[in-house]
């Protein structure tokens, strides 16, 4: 039995102001790439006699959309793998699927295309994604698997690979083409209101996972879909695999309905309100400390740019926070320019240079100094420097030289990548970070949250961006119509 592995993720915000290079992927290929996936113990038994042919897998952290040149560069890579490689009885495909590529729509469908045709009808495709990747029709009607994490934070993502790569060999030793029911459910939502954390997600999503141990049913999916891009594949799916074509209708059914009838209910997952709000929050003396307040708009694990300085620039515009006496970090700010003068000055040395809005301005101006260099900080995998933590006298900023979301070094939810920056914060009253939910080792870490609804390019106030091919009619955009609900049976994969 002949095997290939081959991947893509990105998750690509529309509505930042950069563009995700070919550089800023990690790459691995060959022994490096299996090395990914304990296969002996995925598979035990069932691995022996199995050719494990791996290509290339492509993962970039989430950022503003992919260049063109970058993307082709990865996709002729992954088919030139794929075309040596055969014949293939398989093929893992470990995906993101909320890509977007400067001047295209739809990546994955372009990829995936691809790669049928090349492989032909008979090879069976089995693919894994994050939930917040859009499952559109055509997309699932070119794989014969799919399943998604099930939990967000996704702390299970390295379980979804696990299930998706039995579940291509299970049906490979039995011979079968699983029967697949999509459906669409036109629902636009952020992970910030859907969260497994609480309800209703914790409920609505854990219904996949029993679904998934029905009779006839191989395998079921809840997809969230990606809120920040303005492509009309964008929004909630449903699909269910099986040999029973009767139980995965039913099944898909089902599930759609439940999530519909939750839309509700989703709302965002914690305490929230405007920057202003949460300085209140930190100020109010029965508020447990440390405060870890999330900078939503620009929150790099959905793509955007890190660099704003809007939450910094109005916190040293409120006098009141400043004569507090608090103590307040803000983890991170990417400015790669920035941490390299601070090593050319050293610790103790002094920036006389404006900090922030290397990328994007929009919302407020780069902030001035001087800055006093008060840490350096290096990278977990010897990449040296990636970090450095400064001060104004009123303020401490953590400079990053990379988007990677800062969490403690034990949190589930945290891939292993270059370029993560982490220093002790202990001490302070205020930790400042830039995504949207919190994550299990940054609630560890925390006292209390807030989130605060600041602009950026994952800004949580929908009416103030500008969706233009979005499919209508989607809720929460709108309001008054009945959605058609009705599971689809994908037609058999053929030449």
């Amino acid at each position: 039995m002949r095997i290939a592995i081959a991947g893509f993720g990105h998750e690509s915000t529309m509505f930042t102001t950069y563009e995700t290079p070919y550089e800023y992927f990690h790459l691995h290929r060959g022994a490096e790439l299996l090395a990914e996936y304990d296969l002996e113990a995925i598979l035990g038994d069932w691995n022996e006699g199995i050719e494990w042919l791996p290509t290339l897998r492509a993962q970039g952290a989430a950022g503003g959309p992919v260049e063109p040149e970058a993307y082709d560069r990865i996709e002729a890579e992954i088919l030139e793998g794929l075309a040596a490689a055969m014949p293939l009885d398989g093929v893992y495909l470990d995906m993101h699927g909320a890509a977007h590529v400067v001047g295209r729509d739809h990546a994955e469908e372009r990829m995936l295309r691809k790669i049928r045709d090349l492989v032909g009808p008979d090879c069976i495709l089995s693919m894994s994604m994050d939930p917040h990747g859009n499952l559109s029709e055509e997309l699932a009607s070119m794989v014969d698997l799919a399943t998604c994490h099930r939990y967000s934070p996704h702390t299970d993502n390295q379980v979804s690979r696990e299930r998706s790569i039995r579940n291509l060999v299970a049906v490979l030793r039995d011979g079968l083409r699983p029967v697949r029911a999509w459906v669409r459910v036109p629902l636009l939502l952020p992970g910030e209101r859907t969260s497994t954390q609480v309800e209703p997600g914790a409920t609505v999503y854990a219904l996949a996972e029993e679904a998934s141990h029905r009779p006839g049913v191989i395998d079921a999916g809840m997809w969230v879909g990606f809120a920040w891009a303005d492509e009309d594949r964008n929004g909630a799916a449903v699909m269910v695999t099986g040999d029973d074509e009767d139980a995965v209708t039913a099944t898909a059914a089902e599930l759609a309905q439940a999530y519909w009838d939750a839309r509700e209910r989703f709302e965002i997952v914690a305490e929230h309100g405007t920057w202003d709000e949460a300085l209140d929050k930190a100020l109010a003396a029965d508020t447990p400390r440390p405060l870890w307040i999330a900078d939503a708009g620009d929150n790099i694990t959905a793509g955007a740019s890190g660099d704003l300085t809007f939450a910094l620039t109005r916190t040293l515009e409120r006098e009141d926070f400043l004569a507090s006496g608090l103590s307040i970090v803000f983890e991170g700010i990417c400015d790669p320019e920035s941490v390299a003068a601070a090593v050319e000055v050293g610790v103790g040395g002094v920036l006389d240079r404006a900090i922030g809005a290397t990328v994007d301005h929009r919302f407020s101006p780069a902030v001035a100094g001087p800055w006093t260099v008060l840490e350096l900080v290096e990278g977990l995998m010897g990449e040296g420097v990636v970090g450095a933590v400064v001060d104004n006298g009123q303020v401490h900023v953590s400079l990053h030289v990379s988007r990677v979301k800062f969490t403690s070094l034990d949190d589930p939810s945290a891939w292993r990548r270059p370029y993560r920056v982490w220093h002790d914060v202990t001490g302070y009253d205020v930790v400042v970070v830039k995504n949207g939910y919190m994550f299990p080792g940054q609630k560890a870490l925390a006292a209390s949250t807030f989130m605060a609804l600041t602009p950026g390019g994952t800004e949580l106030d929908f009416s103030r961006l500008d969706f233009q091919k979005v499919w209508r009619p989607i809720f929460p955009l709108d309001h008054d119509f009945v959605p058609d609900l009705a599971p689809r049976i994908l037609p058999g994969i053929t030449a």
